[in-house]
């Protein structure tokens, strides 16, 4: 179950990245986008918590919550900033590197054990996804070096997402409170940058990114909720790589629709990327 989880997680969470990508493209405000999504996705935690019977406040929860809010808030704030240098193909795909760091803090500290054909798996995934940006025959350019910057910072920042999911789920804390408290201080965050800035920002982009902020805050309620119940029953060293395609979604989503191409080896590695995922059930 938690295989099927995980790459649900994947594709529900893709087309949350893949709108915060049209949203850049439109060039809609930040802040206003962002007050959105984590508004919708802070609802959306609160219901799940409350039907899940896991509601509540404690010092550890929030301390908790802001460690990965901080990770998801700036995460997904250095990733849209990279986001307007450069294109989704590459962006996407770099940032979700993280998950190396996943896979050997479960091996190393939580002792996962992998059986050879699910490492093989993982390696294949790993692979293809850090192969993607490096194909000979992409000729994306970078207008900025700042577009290196945003990258590496957001796929730290993403780790302490992510990684901190697998640190609380091991600890023992249930994930669905937590999320809501990281989704409520990217909110209050956001809505803050959001006034700071208002004067500067035009209404009629501000609205629209708002209100598509709030359905792209939906779909990263889904994806997160997927990834921390996957967490729950299944190994982080396989969840994380399957969470992490959703980087090709993005990158498949970004060319259909936004004429971004993709090229013969990369269909190439979208092709080793599903072989991987079935060796991980071998």
């Amino acid at each position: 179950m938690w295989f099927v989880l995980a790459l649900a997680s994947s594709i529900v969470f893709g087309l949350s990245s893949f709108f915060m990508k049209y949203n850049s493209f439109r060039k809609w405000p930040l802040h206003p986008f962002l007050t959105g999504l984590y508004i919708s996705g802070t609802f959306s935690f609160t219901a799940a918590a409350i039907l899940e019977g896991t509601l509540s406040v404690t010092g550890s929860l929030l301390a908790a919550g802001l460690m990965v809010g901080a990770g998801s808030t700036f995460g997904n704030v250095l990733y849209m900033k990279a986001l307007e240098y450069g294109p989704a193909s590459l962006t996407s795909p770099l940032v979700n590197t993280n998950i190396l760091f996943i896979v050997l803090m479960s091996v190393l500290l939580y002792a996962e054990a992998l059986t050879f054909m699910e490492s093989i798996g993982i390696v294949l995934i790993l692979a293809s996804i850090s192969l993607l940006p490096l194909d000979p025959k992409e000729r994306l350019t970078i207008p900025n070096r700042i577009w290196y910057v945003f990258v590496i910072l957001a796929m730290i920042l993403f780790f302490l997402r992510n990684g901190g999911l697998k640190i609380t789920e091991e600890t023992g804390f249930e994930n669905t409170p937590i999320l809501l408290y990281a989704y409520l201080f990217g909110t209050l965050w956001s809505a803050v940058m959001w006034g700071k800035r208002r004067k500067v920002v035009e209404g009629d982009k501000t609205g629209r990114a708002f209100i598509w902020g709030l359905g792209t805050g939906i779909f990263s309620f889904g994806g997160m909720q997927l990834y921390a119940l996957a967490l729950l029953s299944g190994p982080a060293s396989i969840v994380s790589p399957l969470f992490a395609t959703h980087a090709l979604l993005v990158a498949l989503l970004s060319f259909l629709y936004l004429k971004e191409r993709i090229t013969v080896m990369q269909f190439c590695i979208l092709a080793g990327v599903f072989a991987g995922i079935i060796l991980l059930r071998v």
